[in-house]
């Protein structure tokens, strides 16, 4: 533990050049994972919006599922609360999800419409990689996590398998970094995926193997895979950078809005009650109809930084 929070302490230490009335508690966030699960029984099902009010500060938060479902709340967010400055769950130098259908394109393409200012609220890429290493992971397991993903998402877009060889080309094109290790090889990948996950890559269910890898209760043998150790221990890494930039908002703007996905925001929840008071909680089937903008596009986006 010394050593994560040594780590943790060097890749978010952030200057400011304003007064610090909000400061950001890591140690409630790495103490939360006790909590996470009580958390989620409370909370309703994501997407749903936490609105915090503290004398003339507002956070409003999106604790969302990651994709089209999450639009309407985000565009309700801009239109109730204006906020003055939006925080995103995107590392810097990766492309915004399409603002039709993924709620961080949806918000940067509302911040430019709205001439209102963006903080990518992830680390790199590059950080969370240094971070896995320190942890033991070698790149093979960061393969895995972005593959793994993007078979997720690729099966709830389409019915089409997606294959080994498939999954090795994408990645070379998308995120691969020579630097970091060597790319696997389609048979590299199957061998790799089979001695963790038990099944051929070709013909697993990736819905089901996602949604079994990231259950709040898993099973024992979910618990075992790289992907459920990796995911774990960047996404405290990921939470602790989106808090101390919900701080450093806060000390500078009186209405701020954040998306990120509902289990960073569990992770933060005693932090962010600690910082600002007991939140309103409003799921997302308790919003009125949404008027989306329809043709949205990302254009004009003033990108900001807060915490180095």
């Amino acid at each position: 533990m010394a050593k994560c929070c040594l780590f943790l302490s060097f890749i978010f230490l952030s200057v400011h050049p304003f007064a610090q009335t909000f400061r950001a508690d890591r140690e409630l966030v790495l103490k939360c994972n006790s909590c996470r699960a009580e958390l989620y029984e409370k909370m309703p099902n994501p997407p749903y919006l936490a609105v915090y009010q503290k004398e003339n500060k507002t956070l409003v938060v999106l604790a969302a599922k990651h994709g089209a479902v999450s639009i309407p709340a985000v565009q309700y967010a801009f239109d109730v609360y204006t906020p003055q400055i939006v925080l995103a769950e995107r590392e810097p130098g990766e492309e915004f999800g399409p603002c039709s259908s993924y709620e961080d394109g949806y918000t940067a393409a509302l911040a430019g419409k709205h001439k209102v200012p963006l903080v990518r609220a992830d680390v790199t890429l590059e950080q969370q990689w240094q971070f896995a290493q320190t942890q033991g992971f070698s790149y093979e397991d960061w393969q895995m996590l972005w593959i793994i993903r993007e078979a997720y998402y690729r099966a709830r877009e389409t019915e089409e398998p997606f294959t080994a060889r498939q999954a090795v080309h994408s990645y070379a094109k998308r995120d691969h970094h020579p630097a970091w290790g060597t790319l696997f090889t389609p048979r590299r990948l199957e061998k790799y995926f089979s001695g963790h996950y038990k099944q051929e890559f070709n013909r697993t269910d990736f819905i089901k193997l996602f949604q079994d890898l990231m259950n709040v209760y898993p099973e024992q043998w979910v618990t075992q895979t790289p992907f459920y150790r990796l995911e774990k221990a960047t996404s405290h890494a990921r939470s602790l950078f989106m808090l101390e930039n919900i701080a450093a908002a806060l000390n500078r703007y009186d209405v701020v809005f954040i998306e990120m996905g509902a289990g960073h925001y569990l992770d933060l929840v005693p932090a962010l009650q600690e910082m600002l008071g007991t939140p309103e909680i409003t799921a997302s089937a308790q919003l009125p109809p949404q008027q989306l903008w329809k043709d949205c596009r990302i254009d004009a986006l003033e990108e900001i930084i807060l915490v180095k």
